[in-house]
């Protein structure tokens, strides 16, 4: 037995329209299909799926993080700042090997943008 293909995620969230607000305006994300209660979003390669939870406590740990791969992770972060999206850490080269720059969402789960190192920057560790 072999799991090839990773073809969705599910997210539970309590706020379902914040949530798709978000992603669907903000972010841009492509709708793959979207009903009372559920939204799913189409990417390359996979998708991402919101549930709403009627009720439950607030994340008080990291649970999960998203991980976009953008092709500039500068341009990227300015234009989303300039839609109102608030960073918890501004874009910056990473040891692993990538550029990195990360939020919150509304539900509390960090999403990242990543991409190609910036040349010429400091690698800042974590």
């Amino acid at each position: 037995m072999r799991l090839r293909t990773l073809s969705y995620i599910t997210l539970w969230v309590t706020r379902f329209e914040e949530s798709k607000e978000l992603y669907r305006d903000t972010l841009g994300l492509p709708v793959a299909e979207d009903n009372p209660g559920f939204i799913m979003f189409q990417t390359e390669g996979s998708r991402l799926a919101f549930h709403k939870l009627p009720k439950a406590p607030p994340l008080t740990r990291l649970s999960v993080e998203l991980h976009f791969e953008v092709r500039d992770v500068d341009e990227t972060f300015e234009a989303l700042r300039k839609k109102g999206v608030k960073f918890e850490e501004k874009p910056a080269n990473r040891p692993w090997g990538t550029r990195m720059a990360s939020f919150l969402d509304p539900e509390g789960y960090r999403v990242e943008l990543v991409g190609p190192l910036k040349p010429g920057e400091p690698i800042k560790g974590d």
